[in-house]
């Protein structure tokens, strides 16, 4: 069912369908590419990102082609691990995209090596993942049918290389390669378009009420797919319409105060791919679009910055790194704060644009770097200072980020998260918080895991990193947090003044009622009187009053005894955690980390420190956190 007059549709019924029809048949021209291979024609494009497009390109031909193999697609079932096949997946598109973008810049030899790739991205078995292939799996197989393709993030992903090249290269593939292009179209609607327009049945559409990244995603390559694969302006117009109603929905799901659920690297997937697929329906009706005041629009381009922590560290809830990768379309996110006319939002977007670097990269997706590309405003931003607020609070997701000082990294800076346990890409992490010093979080989420075949089921919690003994949360008579929306906050409340923020918050309803929680107050609160963060525990359970606290810890552990922890921040700093002497030293345990997603982010190792205070039914706990000079803390 479509969502009922929201903007997006309000906006494009409002077009007659002559004037959408005329619209979507010169979507191409609004982009005035110049020739491909015509560097003159290029020059708008600066030395530094084109050398880098071209020396990229270089060194991939240098190399074979990546091979997709049957026996890495099987591992999905065989053993649970995914990355074998979807990582030279990912490199086969990103290699063709590097190839395309060269020949635009420079022609042959480019103008093969682009077609090379183009032809077999269209000669796969399959462009879905493992991961996601339902109709063979149903069957029992591991073998993909041709004839029945599943419509998934990977098709998605492969068929938008397709029709950004399609853009950028036609007239030159037509001329070196005659009937290149046919293929490409004929792919493009075996694989996607006509799975797309006969069923109404696939789960990211949203149809059921659960919206999550993949709606936003998928319609925005189908989005590109429609505009520049698609000859039928019949079949186009009606790719576009459903994209237009599945859009309205995703944007009708988002909370107002702009936060996302799945946390800051998902947002890139999320409401940034709104965002893009806005923008291009905008370009292709000459403006006629105006999308970038709708809903909740205007607050979505703000939390990027809000989440930032400083130094590439950034606030990570449920399925996200603390630290992920700088690679990002910096430039989508410039041009919708300049669109908004959101200056702190332009200024985190030109805080990455680091000089001497290439202004766009080919890491992001091929529609990512053309649209860069055609951004004069982004390539000539000079680097500014990330805005870092002093307080970012998000009452409708429940998130609390605080600072020590407005417009710096240096010092404390404090987040805390209520939600429920049913979020999109979960953690059971109701209550939990973590603190930052000098930008690097010491008081850790520790983020996304490598992704395998229990991921996304209901063995999602046998991961440690999902567990709530993972996070800053306390173990309730050997009870921790239980998965489900019904696990959630109760009455968070968040207070904010120019001399410390505070949240409060009861955990209880996160614990299943076995764990005899009836109540347990916490509050977190960053005074900057003081520079200490403060978090007191206060709870009232049923005997046997069995309370373990938890708190995971990155970095070097420099002294360690009753009532004091002293840890070497990943930044440099020492972050010092002070409590009661007598609820004694607690057990701190080292705990190898042999993920290579999270070993990128924290290191060989974390620790956990487990305080256990006295057996009482009602009982109370504080925990100070404050800076200071490393010099008199040895290491014991």
């Amino acid at each position: 069912m479509a969502v009922d007059q929201g903007p997006l549709a309000r906006r494009w019924d409002a077009l007659d369908v002559d004037r959408r029809t005329a619209a979507l048949a010169r979507a191409r021209e609004a982009f005035r590419l110049p020739p491909a291979g015509d560097r003159r024609a290029w020059s708008h494009v600066d030395d530094v990102t084109a050398r880098a497009i071209l020396d990229m390109a270089d060194a991939d031909r240098c190399t074979l082609w990546p091979r997709l193999r049957l026996s890495d697609y099987a591992r999905y079932w065989r053993d649970g691990n995914r990355t074998a096949y979807e990582q030279p997946a990912g490199e086969l598109r990103r290699r063709t995209s590097a190839a395309v973008l060269a020949a635009a810049l420079d022609g042959q030899p480019y103008l093969d090596e682009a077609a090379d790739g183009l032809l077999t991205l269209c000669e796969q078995t399959t462009w879905c993942w493992a991961a996601h292939e339902r109709f063979a799996a149903t069957r029992g197989q591991v073998v993909p049918d041709p004839d029945q393709p599943f419509l998934d993030l990977g098709a998605a992903e492969t068929v938008a290389v397709l029709a950004w090249a399609d853009l950028v290269l036609a007239p030159g593939l037509d001329a070196r390669v005659p009937g290149l292009r046919e293929r490409m179209r004929r792919e493009a609607r075996r694989r996607v378009v006509a799975p797309f327009l006969g069923s109404r049945e696939w789960h990211w559409l949203g149809l059921d009420g659960h919206l999550h990244n993949w709606n936003p995603w998928i319609h925005n390559h189908l989005l590109a797919t429609a505009l520049f694969l698609v000859d039928d302006a019949s079949d186009r117009a009606r790719v576009v319409d459903l994209v237009v109603d599945g859009l309205d929905r995703y944007l009708a799901s988002l909370p107002g105060d702009g936060g996302c659920d799945e946390g800051y690297a998902y947002w890139w997937n999320g409401p940034a791919r709104l965002a893009e697929a806005l923008d291009l329906l905008d370009r292709a009706t000459g403006g006629l679009m105006a999308p970038w005041r709708w809903g909740a629009m205007p607050e979505l381009a703000r939390y990027p910055h809000r989440m930032a922590l400083g130094g590439g560290w950034y606030v990570n809830v449920g399925d996200g790194p603390a630290r992920p990768s700088a690679d990002q379309a910096w430039h989508v996110l410039h041009r919708w704060g300049r669109a908004t006319g959101d200056r702190q939002a332009v200024a985190h977007a030109a805080s990455h644009r680091t000089p001497e670097t290439p202004a766009v990269t080919v890491g992001p997706g091929l529609g990512r770097a053309v649209v860069g590309l055609t951004d004069p405003q982004w390539a000539a931003q000079p680097p500014t200072a990330p805005p870092l607020p002093a307080s970012s609070w998000l009452p409708e997701v429940e998130l609390l980020v605080s600072r020590e000082r407005g417009g710096s990294a240096h010092g404390l800076c404090v987040a805390v998260k209520g939600g429920h346990n049913d979020e999109n890409h979960n953690h059971n992490d109701v209550g939990s918080y973590l603190v930052a010093l000098d930008g690097a979080p010491v008081l850790v989420d520790l983020g996304q895991p490598t992704y395998t075949a229990i991921s996304f089921t209901a063995r999602r919690y046998e991961q440690w990193v999902t567990r709530s003994q993972w996070h800053n949360l306390p173990v309730v008579n050997g009870w921790e947090q239980s998965a489900g929306a019904g696990f959630r906050a109760r009455a968070m409340v968040v207070d904010l003044a120019p001399d410390g923020d505070s949240a409060r918050i009861d955990l209880a309803g996160a614990y299943a009622p076995d764990a005899g929680c009836r109540s347990w107050q916490r509050q977190v609160r960053l005074d900057r009187r003081t520079a200490t963060v403060v978090v007191t525990d206060d709870w009232c359970i049923d005997a046997p009053a069995d309370v373990r606290l938890h708190h995971v810890v990155a970095g070097e552990p420099l002294a360690h005894r009753a009532g004091h922890l002293a840890v070497r921040a990943l930044s440099g700093g020492v972050l010092v955690l002070s409590w009661d002497p007598q609820a004694g030293a607690g057990r701190l345990e080292r705990h190898a980390v042999d993920d290579p997603l999270l070993r990128d982010v924290w290191g060989e190792a974390v620790h956990r420190l487990i305080v256990a205070p006295p057996n009482v039914t009602t009982g109370s706990f504080t925990l100070t956190a404050s800076a200071t000079s490393g010099g008199q803390h040895d290491r014991r």
